[in-house]
């Protein structure tokens, strides 16, 4: 069934196999045939006993079953007592004797034995032929294909083929039936856990290479989890700094128009996250004020709390009875010193009231109106305004948990149709830079990665190459494209997975020295142990190499087996 480069028919029990599907097939070599090869063909990095084991392997035997059945046949073929040793150390008979061995492996009802002794002197030559005959008397079919008569005579039935053509065909003898082979083996399709066991074997027999492949994905894993978990400590130790500095955390909040806020459209702002806190409050707009006899209006005026204030430049808020200004607005009061209007009063009319305060500071106005000039008084004053003309809220005062929340939650502010205002963007901004670094880091970091990923694309096809006779030999009992394909999908995805582990140890010890220097200087940790960053290393680090897998897979598969048993 590997060739299928012929003409005529060939009928197993009444079916062409011709017309088997590609998986009828594959259960055809699995199940009903056993291949003796002229040359052995046994894998050479196995020992004698998993040579004998791997046809059971592709058949999803149960292990202890195969084990014991492989020990059996080696035993029927004479040698259990090199059960353990490797290819090499057998002489050609062993060796022959061991393909036997693997080709009764699955009990198929025929066997099908290329020149079994050709390369046998007589004495090995007639141990096979026996161990052939008893194989014939325990109820199997064996079809010998030879170019001794000697060896022939040993058969009951021959067939002599002349050019293609049959010269004669005759039945000599006749087999007494010892009994048969209990039917114990029910092959199945392999199990993924032993195609990624025979991944592992195969990376072994290059130990080396693949670990040095795994190295050179452990760097980029490891720069790419140290850039990130750097990128997580310096946030979090900005947001230490800025923790005591409240305009770093706060956001004003209205609508175009300063229409009044529904408890409805409050609540749905509380829900976002991020938000602790929410002042409500009013802002008046276009009030008039009196200054030095001359009447004027400017931008708005509003109120400050204890909890929310902006940055002083200029003095000190006052309590209550006192204002503070902004810079635009001193100017327009005082065109010689801005500082000369502090102590001084300023009359403020709204509707057909007139209130009284003393200016007492001048404070940083980043809105986008300061130009028309701004101010705020206490609380309990703007309460009064509010109170003596049945106001309602039109203005929003919002501390956030801590400055990492600020960009989100302005972004889902403005999303829901409010406009937003920010005193204090210092942070904010350190953070956004810090972000962009780690973005930029964390792309260069990559590039190991993907030099990894070639170097894995490589070493995939340099083993395609020196295993193309292992990949034939595997079809021809009975391994599918798909376990061809899976068996190097594993080996890509070890070395990824050995990559990724590798780097995340390399991060991790890097992070603790690191750590160790900034506890002492800065008093924090500089770099985070977030466990995420290390899981996210190693998922890459296994996408990568997977990806990188795909193609040698696929060529594996795609393999003649006729061609790949005759590659040397």
């Amino acid at each position: 069934g590997l060739d299928t480069e012929y003409t005529g028919s060939i009928v197993v029990q009444g079916q062409f196999i011709r017309d088997y599907s590609t998986k009828e097939m594959d259960d055809y070599r699995k199940k009903r045939v056993g291949m003796i090869f002229q040359n052995y063909n046994l894998i050479n990095h196995m020992t004698i006993l998993e040579n004998v084991e791997i046809a059971m392997r592709m058949s999803d035997i149960d292990m202890h079953v195969r084990r014991q059945r492989a020990i059996d046949l080696l035993n029927l073929v004479g040698l259990s007592e090199h059960s353990h040793k490797m290819p090499s150390q057998l002489s050609g008979g062993q060796k022959q004797r061991v393909a036997i061995a693997r080709a009764l492996a699955n009990n198929p009802s025929i066997i099908l034995a290329d020149e079994p002794t050709g390369a046998l002197d007589k004495e090995s030559a007639d141990v096979i032929l026996e161990i052939l005959r008893k194989i014939v008397e325990s109820g199997k079919l064996v079809i010998m294909v030879t170019h001794s008569q000697q060896v022939a005579n040993h058969c009951t039935r021959i067939i002599k083929l002349d050019d293609g053509k049959i010269a004669s065909d005759e039945t000599i003898s006749k087999i007494n039936l010892q009994g048969k082979y209990e039917k114990v083996i029910k092959p199945r399709p392999i199990k993924r856990k032993d195609v990624a066991k025979l991944s592992y074997q195969n990376l072994s027999q290059t130990r080396s290479r693949s670990i040095l492949v795994s190295i050179g994905m452990s760097i980029g894993i490891a720069a790419v989890v140290l850039i990130l978990a750097l990128g997580r400590g310096l946030t979090n130790y900005v947001q230490e700094v800025y923790a005591d500095n409240l305009q770093s955390t706060q956001v004003t909040i209205n609508t175009d128009n300063y229409d009044y806020f529904t408890s409805t459209m409050i609540e749905e702002i509380d829900d976002i996250k991020g938000t602790k806190e929410i002042i409500e409050s009013v802002l008046l707009n276009d009030v008039f004020y009196v200054y030095d006899n001359t009447t004027n209006t400017f931008g708005s005026v509003s109120a400050f709390y204890s909890d929310f204030y902006p940055t002083m430049i200029y003095g000190t808020r006052g309590d209550v009875g006192t204002i503070i200004i902004n810079e635009d607005f001193a100017s327009m009061l005082s065109e010689d010193s801005i500082i000369g209007v502090i102590g001084t009063d300023l009359d403020i009319v709204y509707e057909d009231s007139t209130y009284t305060y003393t200016i007492t500071g001048i404070y940083e106005d980043n809105s986008s109106k300061k130009s028309l000039g701004n101010a705020l008084m206490s609380e309990t004053d703007l309460n009064i305004v509010i109170d003596d003309y049945d106001l309602n809220t039109n203005v929003l005062y919002v501390s956030l948990t801590n400055v990492s929340y600020v960009t989100t939650v302005i972004d889902d502010l403005q999303a829901l149709g409010y406009n937003t205002y920010q005193d204090d963007t210092s942070a904010q901004q350190v953070i956004n830079y810090i972000k962009l670094g780690t973005k930029v880091l964390t792309g260069v970091g990559s590039i190991s990665m993907v030099v990894a990923s070639i170097m894995i694309f490589i070493v995939l096809y340099i083993s395609i190459v020196e295993r193309t006779k292992e990949i034939g030999i595997l079809r021809a009992i009975g391994a599918q494209k798909v376990d061809i394909r899976h068996m190097f999908l594993f080996e890509a995805g070890m070395l990824g997975a050995i990559g990724g582990i590798l780097g995340g140890v390399i991060a991790f010890v890097i992070s603790i020295m690191t750590n160790s220097i900034t506890s002492l200087s800065l008093k924090t940790n500089l770099i985070s142990y977030y466990i995420p960053y290390y899981l996210l290393g190693i998922f890459l680090s296994v996408l990568v190499s997977l990806l990188a897998g795909i193609d040698p897979s696929l060529k594996a598969s795609e393999l003649d087996p006729v061609d790949a048993l005759r590659f040397e």
